[in-house]
């Protein structure tokens, strides 16, 4: 939920358009005589986009964290990687029952050999496109790699059309997102750190068959609630310094990233702080604090109110400081509190909070199907039904890369290390690979090992 551009702030953009792109797989536009052509959004949580008989993905997975990350080597693994999903995987004749399972598969094609499988990659299908992200390449003006940064790409299906179109700051506190606009096209929200300390903007990038320009919607923006797919009003709310001489107060105003125009909704209170913290459809969650009154989460009806931000007790979500990761799950929702970590279930209206999940029991959450939230840890990946509050360990590994994953509704996708190894093999590998489990556990390697 981010707008991309860079202006002398903070953004490194660049609006390269690399005609190389290497076709190295066959021409994968027509299924049953039809031409494959998205006219809205395909997302699969992120990691892994499907695409006819095809599933493409990061083939490994190294973080761009590490104080020895080498982005060409880390490459060599984690290219961007397709595989024929229609029919059983296949295997050489000489791998046993034992070892199919952490085996590759034949018939895995590599797509482009940018880095794919790495900590901030985001990938989607729009068009006759695969959007996705990678660490940003461009040196600093000393000719140093700056990796906290991400570069946003397309390529066709079959690797063709390769385009770059943009590099924004990345931190804990980035949003990129893509949502459907006011008139009907999508666009790439960035909400990004500029080169200025605490300084973020909001950017916007209009996406399909031809890239629009790097767009600034608003700058010195201090928290954001951008639209979802479920929202009536396709718009983003944000919070921002009122400029009131010698008084912290923050204002709320509205943007459509469609137009650009901007609404002032509420001028706000002196000496108060609103910051936003989640939006789910038409609901926008927001800690609220004054001189008087400890910080406390409320919640707002966009399309049911008036455009005044009012804490009241009618309207109180949770007595905590702030909430993060929010989304409706059976008849309420799900958060994490992010004084505890712990991961929490709520409905409107309600006193209690219940809890599901506490913080030593997991890492991050992956997503939500039905009325089951699925999250993982370092060793597995579990699901919490919000009904009845059973809990299910689907995948127990060695060594998983939690919070990395896919879902097309029937597996799920997620790097980890290989689990059983070959006793003829000359060395471990200890490269994190693509694998995909069903809900019954059954886990399979679908990358390509070294």
């Amino acid at each position: 939920m981010k707008k991309n551009i860079f202006k002398f702030l903070s953004i490194i953009f660049c609006i390269a358009f690399f005609l190389t792109g290497c076709a190295t797989v066959s021409n994968v536009y027509n299924k049953d005589g039809s031409s494959i052509y998205f006219d809205d959004i395909q997302y699969f949580q992120g990691q892994v986009v499907q695409i006819g008989d095809y599933l493409y993905y990061g083939n490994g997975y190294t973080s761009s964290d590490s104080d020895d990350f080498d982005y060409n080597l880390s490459a060599q693994t984690g290219y961007l990687a397709r595989i024929n999903v229609s029919d059983y995987l296949s295997f050489d004749e000489d791998v046993s029952e034992e070892l199919k399972s952490s085996t590759s598969p034949n018939g895995v094609e590599k797509v482009n050999d940018k880095l794919i499988g790495y900590q901030n990659q985001e990938m989607f299908v729009l068009g006759e496109y695969i959007y996705f992200t990678s660490a940003n390449t461009h040196k600093t003006s000393t000719l140093e790699n700056d990796y906290t940064q991400v570069s946003l790409f397309r390529v066709k299906f079959n690797g063709d059309g390769f385009e770059e179109f943009g590099t924004f700051r990345n931190d804990e506190n980035s949003i990129r997102t893509v949502q459907k606009g006011s008139d009907g096209s999508y666009y790439y929200i960035i909400y990004s750190k500029t080169n200025e300390d605490d300084v973020y903007n909001l950017y916007s990038i209009k996406i399909g068959n031809q890239l629009g320009d790097i767009v600034t919607l608003a700058e010195d923006v201090e928290s954001v609630a951008i639209c979802d797919k479920n929202s009536t009003i396709r718009n983003i709310i944000y919070s921002t310094d009122s400029d009131r001489s010698g008084h912290t107060t923050d204002c709320v105003k509205s943007v459509d990233f469609a137009t650009g125009e901007i609404k002032n909704l509420d001028s706000g209170v002196t000496d108060t702080t609103l910051t936003f913290v989640g939006r789910v459809a038409d609901i926008v969650f927001y800690s609220y604090t004054n001189d008087y009154k400890a910080t406390e989460v409320y919640y707002k009806d966009l399309v049911n109110s008036d455009n005044y931000f009012n804490p009241t007790k009618s309207n109180k979500f949770y007595n905590a400081t702030s909430i993060k990761n929010i989304q409706a799950v059976g008849s309420g929702y799900m958060f994490i509190s992010t004084t505890s970590s712990s991961l929490m279930y709520k409905t409107l209206g309600s006193e209690d909070a219940t809890l599901l999940v506490k913080s030593e029991n997991y890492s991050d959450v992956l997503f939500i199907d039905g009325d089951y939230i699925y999250f993982s840890n370092s060793t597995t990946i579990s699901r919490i039904n919000v009904i009845d509050f059973n809990k299910q360990d689907l995948v127990s590994m060695t060594s998983i890369i939690s919070g990395q994953c896919g879902y097309t509704g029937e597996y799920i996708y997620f790097y980890a290390q290989l689990e059983e190894k070959d006793e003829d093999a000359k060395e471990d590998d200890t490269n994190y690979y693509m694998y995909r489990t069903d809900k019954e556990g059954n886990y399979q390697l679908i990358a390509k090992t070294k």
